[in-house]
C-alpha cells in the first residue's frame, strides 16, 4: 500500500509542476504608465506613482505623475528635437518635485538625465545619480532609475 501511494505522490507532483508554472509574458512591466504603476528613487527613497497627466503644447512636453503623498511634474523643452539618446539638461528639462514643498530642479551634469525611448505612446528617461537643483541653489535632490511617461 506505501509502494501505490509513493507512486501517487510522485506522480501528482511531477504533473503539478507543469501545470502550475507561468510565463514571463504574464508579468507586467514594472514602469508601464498604461499598468499603472511607475517607480524612480528619489533621495534614496523608492517612490511608486499610479497618476499621470501628460500634454504636449506646441513644442513643450509635460507630464504630471503621483500618488497619495507626492508628486513630479516633468517638463521637456524643443520635444520635437527629442529622440532617443538626447540628453536632456538644464536647457531643456526640468524636473519638479513637491512633497510638502515644490523644488522646481534643472538637473547639474548633461550626462545624467538621457532619453531612452521615444514613441508615439510614450517616452522613457533614464536617470543616473541625476542631482536637481532649484534655481535659487539652496535645495537639490538626487534620482536614479528608469521612468517610462505617456504621451498623452
Amino acid at each position: 500500500m506505501k509502494k501505490y501511494f509513493y507512486l501517487f505522490f510522485v506522480a501528482l507532483f511531477a504533473t503539478m509542476s507543469f501545470a502550475l508554472t507561468s510565463c514571463s509574458d504574464d508579468d507586467d512591466e514594472p514602469n508601464d504608465p498604461n499598468n499603472g504603476k511607475m517607480e524612480l528613487t528619489i533621495d534614496g527613497k523608492k517612490h511608486v506613482f499610479t497618476n499621470t497627466m501628460a500634454d504636449v503644447n506646441g513644442n513643450d512636453y509635460s507630464c504630471l505623475v503621483y500618488n497619495n503623498d507626492n508628486e513630479l511634474n516633468f517638463s521637456i523643452y524643443g520635444w520635437d528635437e527629442v529622440v532617443k539618446g538626447s540628453a536632456l539638461t538644464d536647457e531643456n528639462f526640468t524636473l519638479t518635485w513637491s512633497t510638502d514643498e515644490a523644488i522646481i530642479g534643472m538637473p547639474t551634469s548633461n550626462t545624467s538625465v538621457k532619453v531612452t525611448e521615444k514613441n508615439s505612446k510614450n517616452v522613457t528617461i533614464s536617470f543616473s545619480n541625476a542631482t536637481f537643483e532649484d534655481m535659487r541653489g539652496f535645495e537639490s535632490f538626487i534620482v536614479n532609475g528608469t521612468i517610462t511617461l505617456p504621451i498623452n
